[in-house]
């Protein structure tokens, strides 16, 4: 009887390591001057909101009362607005094109508005108007329309009631020119001590065949491992904890991929390749901000940083369930 071979999934691996030994990679469009935005709301504990997450007693919705609540990040999944196949990936639907989105209101004067879009990798600046027609907020907001991806933001709120709700439009012609989306008013703050939720990241792209033996009837069968976390990943915290060499040498590479970039998502990065994405959003602390955070890192990270990059390039890459 051939041996049972199990494999838990989520999606594909992104490198963020660049040339010459750089941890992070930024395009020059990147590494703009993003980061004072992000930074000025650093203040009071996040409430991990969003319409994906559900309100809680020790973490209650945050309700319009009045204008002034309008101000701040609106974060929740940016949907295609039609059904679409989920993308497939080996044997299950490993992402079905939503990416967590933060629409962040900065100022509002009289009917105008001023804020910017964080999703994907990209931070995107809108302008607009609000007009209120009865206990409505109507919000009308675009884009500049010089990057690909820009478009313009349809969104309503009812005092009284806690979720954005409302629509996008691309400006020019993309795969998906249209989406929706539920959004939930959010702080964000940065907590070394946030810890990864349990998610198996598995790159379902890089495999390799492996052969196993079958010891009660001595048969040879050849399976497949995937490049994929193990539960070793949940035992550290690069954000909080000094990590040793012992610790990491007896890492995947997998584990040690998702365990470097983990310290940049308690940053607030906005990540740009897609299985990062798939693995970040699902963290109920997370909320991207940036795209860029390098200056924000404290001298803790920075050091496991260096040691996780320097294992990262030589740790066994695959992984098999069976029979570890």
């Amino acid at each position: 009887m051939k041996p049972a071979f199990s494999i838990f999934g989520v999606i594909v691996i992104a490198c963020l390591l660049g040339c010459g030994g750089s941890m992070i990679k930024h395009s020059d469009k990147d590494a703009g001057d993003s980061l004072s935005a992000a930074d000025s709301v650093r203040r009071s504990p996040d409430p991990v909101l969003s319409a994906d997450y559900p309100a809680t007693k020790s973490t209650p919705a945050i309700v319009v009362k009045t204008e002034k609540d309008l101000n701040g990040y609106w974060v929740g999944k940016f949907k295609p607005d039609t059904d679409r196949q989920p993308l497939a990936a080996g044997d299950r639907d490993v992402w079905d094109y939503a990416n967590l989105i933060n629409v962040s209101i900065d100022s509002i004067t009289g009917d105008k508005v001023v804020g910017h879009s964080v999703v994907a990798g990209n931070y995107r600046p809108f302008s607009g108007t609000l007009q209120k027609e009865g206990s409505i907020y109507k919000f009308v907001v675009k884009e500049p329309g010089n990057d690909k991806y820009d478009g313009a933001f349809q969104f309503n709120i009812a005092e009284g009631d806690s979720i954005v709700r409302g629509t996008w439009k691309a400006t020019g012609s993309i795969k998906i020119p249209s989406r929706k989306y539920e959004l939930t008013k959010r702080v964000f703050t940065y907590n070394p001590n946030n810890k990864l939720g349990y998610r198996r990241f598995v790159d379902w792209d890089k495999k390799q065949k492996v052969t196993t033996s079958n010891a009660e009837d001595d048969n040879t069968y050849v399976d497949t491992a995937y490049y994929m976390t193990t539960q070793d990943l949940y035992k550290y915290n690069a954000s909080a904890d000094l990590l040793t060499q012992e610790q990491v040498a007896n890492l995947k590479k997998p584990d040690i991929f998702i365990l470097r970039n983990s310290i940049f998502a308690r940053h607030g990065y906005s990540f740009k390749k897609q299985p990062l994405r798939v693995f970040f959003d699902h963290q109920p602390w997370y909320i991207p901000v940036s795209t860029d955070v390098r200056s924000l890192l404290t001298p803790l990270e920075k050091k496991n940083l260096e040691l996780l990059v320097r294992y990262e390039k030589h740790a066994s890459a695959y992984y098999d369930t069976f029979g570890r």
